[in-house]
């Protein structure tokens, strides 16, 4: 195939991709958000149908052109009609349920794991953000963190590191990066900054957020990789990152993929700089490929394939990629079943590894499936009234 002929083929497939809906109430109206931002992914028959339905379109597309590869008219999985076992089956020791609400009826938002066995986030009462508390897997208890006093300011999902839960909040036209020790206290504020004012008329908050060396390292929307102690200090920004927008600590990437825009960037993150040791590490497209709809540091995925980020180890996934890379080597999948099911399965690039989360409906009338959540390391998801499943993603790659 000619270069163009593989772009029209990536760009086409590149349209498979899932909206993102968001499942619960927030504490004030949302700003808008960037791409390692919580995430929220709902997928209903409309959106499950179209998935299918551009990928066939790909496949005959492509054909009138040249000969498409057998990874794109047929992931192994979905041609086969076979799904995946449940994620319990595969990630025992990283798969947990866990209560919806917590100490006075408050909804509980877990965002991050600050141990093995213990998961930290927020608490609602009355959809607004009053804490920040931690539950204890095996005590099954919870213990408040931190009270949060200002209802008005939208709160982010937390991130921790160094014995610190950090995160970041926009209130009017700032945005603010807030810590506290794990361990309990009062919620410092270590910098604010102005926030974007978005084409919609709404402020964007901080796109990534990390805890790396004693200090908060974060980007915003307009670029650059920025740090500040955890104890209080100076704002920087870190020399040579201007235009970069952190991806993982200390990999900074250009262009940035932004999901929001109608034209999404065709080769996201295509360059990668290491901001401590400025060390560059540019990603290369497999064979038969010549773009991809998302890259990390080692991993680079497409609708149907992955592959390394040098261009190396391509492989067939398991069924049809609906999202971006989640913890670096995450991905979510639709598989198809017998008598043409459908489902949502979490897949592990790295180790080859599949697990299922819950049937997608295919027809009207068919029982809606939970709101997905995804964010840095965790993915989450109700499956009663007070009952969420909750996956580690860090333990499920070890």
């Amino acid at each position: 195939m000619t270069t163009i002929e593989d772009r029209l083929r990536d760009a086409m497939a590149a349209r498979a991709e899932t909206v993102q809906d968001d499942g619960l109430p927030r504490a004030a109206p949302s700003p808008c958000r960037g791409r390692v931002a919580a995430r929220w992914w709902w997928a209903p028959v409309a959106v499950a149908t179209a998935t299918a339905a551009v990928v066939s379109v790909t496949v005959l597309g492509t054909r009138t052109i040249g000969s498409a590869p057998p990874s794109a008219a047929a992931p192994p999985a979905a041609a086969a009609g076979r799904l995946s076992p449940p994620v319990r089956q595969v990630w025992p020791g990283a798969v947990h349920e866990i209560p919806v609400t917590g100490p006075g009826g408050r909804v509980f938002l877990p965002d991050v794991f600050v141990a093995d066995r213990v998961v930290a986030g927020r608490g609602l009462t009355g959809n607004r953000l009053d804490g920040i508390w931690s539950y204890d897997l095996d005590k099954r208890a919870f213990t408040q963190v931190a009270q949060l006093q200002d209802v008005k300011v939208a709160n982010e999902p937390l991130v921790f590191g160094d014995g610190y839960l950090v995160w970041s909040a926009v209130r009017d036209d700032r945005s603010e990066i807030w810590a506290v020790p794990v361990a309990g206290g009062v919620p410092q504020r270590i910098a604010a900054l102005r926030a974007v004012l978005s084409s919609d008329n709404s402020y964007s908050g901080i796109r990534k957020l990390a805890v790396a060396g004693g200090m908060a390292v974060w980007s915003p929307p307009d670029g650059g990789v920025y740090r500040a102690p955890l104890k209080g200090g100076n704002v920087s920004l870190i020399t040579g990152t201007k235009g970069y927008y952190l991806v993982e600590w200390p990999w900074a990437g250009w262009p940035v993929r932004d999901p929001g825009v109608d034209h999404p960037v065709a080769r996201p993150l295509e360059h990668l700089k290491n901001v401590l040791t400025g060390r560059s590490r540019n990603a290369v497209a497999a064979r038969k490929r010549s773009s991809w709809t998302d890259c990390g540091p080692v991993w680079c995925i497409n609708v149907t394939t992955a592959w390394r980020r040098d261009g190396t180890d391509r492989r067939d996934l398991p069924g049809n990629a609906s999202t971006t890379l989640i913890s670096g080597r995450f991905v979510l999948l639709h598989q198809g079943g017998a008598g043409g099911g459908r489902s949502l399965a979490l897949h592990d690039v790295a180790a080859g590894r599949t697990g299922l989360l819950f049937p997608v409906p295919t027809r009207r009338g068919e029982k809606a499936p939970p709101t997905l959540h995804t964010q840095e390391d965790v993915v989450w998801f109700r499956t009663a009234q007070d009952t969420q499943v909750v996956i580690d993603l860090k333990a499920a790659g070890r």
